[in-house]
């Protein structure tokens, strides 16, 4: 038998490759070879990522987006002895919106900028570092500025959407690009900013760029090997000839937006992907665009065999505040055995739906809602007329602000408790709408004022099966952090100036604070190596939320940033 043993050029940080050929004296084969390469993700660890203590692989940590991790080395008795144990500056400002990503001690990170970083999970070297080249002409483009919410990781590969609307594949062990795919046109104003998920081994990503340009929502799926496009669908009509267009009047589908701009569940029983959809445009001038304008505002259900929609459910029919509907959904089994997803809205409701009808069990306001008198039988909204914004007049004090409710940054779910546990904004805001001609790659909002009234910030716990209150814990601004829960009975987040904190996940009384210097806009998430657990949290604020871009005074005693902080236990 011969024997060859191969080392790559990035051996060092983890490629090891064995060949071996025997003569047919041996086994009876010509050939005996293989290859194997460390820090390899397979179909059967995304599908039991929630039952993988160790690593984080998904968005939400699995498919179903509870963000909920098992460890519990770090709990309730000694995370008082938390420290950080290393830093990272990405020498970037901007807001961090990303998250790390873990697989077996190494890290996955993305900044502002589409600049991607793999590091060893223990002490933060660098291993490879790449920065995607963006056009000169991008920045006008960018809703909420040069963010990225994180990376994909599956087989040998890092997935990366970028904001010039490409999808980079990079070799996980040397960054180096396998393959990219133009996917839009930046300068229409489409861009991408959201995680991709690995579904079916397709990379699934939804656009971002409603607002300007009117760029239709789009759901694209690329064969994860090669880069080739599987399927697209659309979220709002696109000839006019679909059941949906009728739900806009005119030929006002032709400018509708609804992109589906955060990253999906993945109900695993029934196969669907779930998928959050945005605000239809213009944004506030509701008078050009009659109707439930579908599928805007909803939660739709997408087939990835074919990328189909089978199923939907709408929070806002006819938004004309902002409200979007792209938040995650969680999907649980509640305590009365129902399967169900739960959403936190930024039109102020936190609502349980039933994963198998698409019918509303419930829903709840998490703070000051004015804009809804009441909900019918299915939680459609009657609307309260002295808060729709019209032209030539300031509406005032609609609650709540375009921002939510809740924005963008992830509620989790505890199976410890059966809570979910929301970041809350508790603001107001004032609207005029106005006539606008649309021009292609240019903003289409609509409005002649938007005016944010001052507010406060929480984390809410709410019962997942009913819904009630159980407690909550105010902050002195909104909430621009995305949780974490544990199994250790913690809840960590972070807040816009700058403290790290975990609480109580039953009574919400604060354990631990760190102030990392600067505020922070992010998702922590929680791995671990070897017998250490470790939490990690970006930091840097900045776009993504309407509030600190509002708030000059703000950053006149608040420092911006980007950077990784990483925690674990102080060992006496």
């Amino acid at each position: 038998m011969r024997a060859r043993f191969g080392v790559g050029k990035a051996a060092g940080i983890g490629l090891f490759a064995l060949t071996v050929s025997m003569n047919s004296h041996a086994l009876g084969v010509s050939v005996l070879e293989g290859t194997h390469l460390n820090n390899f993700v397979t179909d059967d660890m995304l599908l039991n990522a929630d039952k993988d203590p160790n690593n984080w692989l998904h968005y939400g940590r699995d498919y179903e987006g509870t963000r909920y991790s098992p460890l519990m080395q770090i709990n309730q008795e000694n995370v008082s002895d938390l420290v950080p144990k290393w830093n990272l500056s990405f020498g970037v400002i901007g807001a961090q919106d990303s998250q790390v990503m873990a697989v077996n001690g190494r890290l996955y990170v993305t900044s502002s900028h589409n600049i991607a970083f793999a590091l060893d999970g223990t002490s933060g070297d660098v291993l490879w570092k790449y920065q995607r080249a963006l056009p000169g002409d991008l920045g006008p483009k960018l809703c909420c500025g040069s963010v990225n919410r994180g990376v994909a990781v599956y087989k040998d590969k890092v997935y990366m959407a970028t904001l010039d609307t490409h999808m980079v594949a990079l070799d996980n062990n040397t960054g180096e690009v396998v393959w990219e795919k133009k996917l839009g046109d930046y300068k229409t104003g489409e861009i991408l900013t959201s995680m991709p998920m690995i579904i079916d081994g397709m990379v699934v990503i939804g656009n971002s760029g409603g607002d300007l340009g009117a760029n239709p929502g789009t759901v694209y799926a690329l064969d994860a090997d090669t880069g080739e496009l599987i399927w697209k669908t659309y979220t709002v009509p696109m000839t006019g000839k679909e059941k949906i267009a009728k739900t806009w009047a005119g030929d006002s589908w032709k400018t509708a937006g609804g992109t589906p701009w955060l990253p999906p569940s993945y109900d695993k029983e029934t196969g669907y992907i779930l998928y959050g959809v945005g605000n239809p445009v213009p944004d506030f001038d509701g008078s050009v665009r009659e109707g439930d304008n579908l599928y805007t505002g909803s939660t739709v259900a997408i087939d990835p065999k074919n990328g189909k929609i089978v199923k939907h459910f709408q929070y806002t029919p006819h938004d004309v505040w902002d409200y979007d509907g792209t938040n995650e959904a969680i999907l649980i089994k509640d305590k009365e055995g129902r399967k169900t997803y739960l959403h936190a809205d930024r039109n102020g409701h936190l609502y349980s739906i039933d994963r198998e009808t698409y019918k509303c069990n419930w829903v709840v306001p998490m703070q000051r809602v004015n804009w809804v008198e009441s909900f019918d039988s299915n939680c459609r909204p009657k609307v309260n007329p002295d808060k729709v914004p019209t032209e030539g007049k300031v509406t005032t004090d609609i609650a709540p602000t375009l921002g939510g409710g809740k924005e963008w940054h992830p509620a989790a779910y505890s199976k410890r408790t059966g809570m979910i546990y929301v970041p809350v904004i508790d603001m107001s805001m004032d609207l005029e709408a106005k006539k606008q001609e649309f021009k292609p790659g240019q903003w289409f909002l609509g409005t002649n004022t938007l005016r944010l009234h001052p507010g406060a910030g929480y984390l809410k716990a709410f019962n997942a099966t009913t819904g009630e209150l159980e407690w909550m814990r105010s902050q002195n601004v909104p909430a621009t952090g995305g949780v974490l829960t544990t199994a250790g009975g913690l809840v960590f987040n972070g807040d816009a100036e700058g403290f790290f904190r975990a609480v109580k996940d039953d009574t919400g009384e604060t354990l631990y604070e760190y102030n990392v210097g600067t505020g922070i806009h992010s998702n922590p998430t929680t791995y671990m190596v070897g017998d250490t657990q470790y939490v990690a949290v970006l930091v840097g604020p900045g776009g993504g939320s309407l509030w600190p871009l509002v708030y000059g005074e703000f950053f006149k005693h608040n420092t911006k940033g980007g950077g990784l902080f990483v925690f674990a236990l102080h060992k006496k």
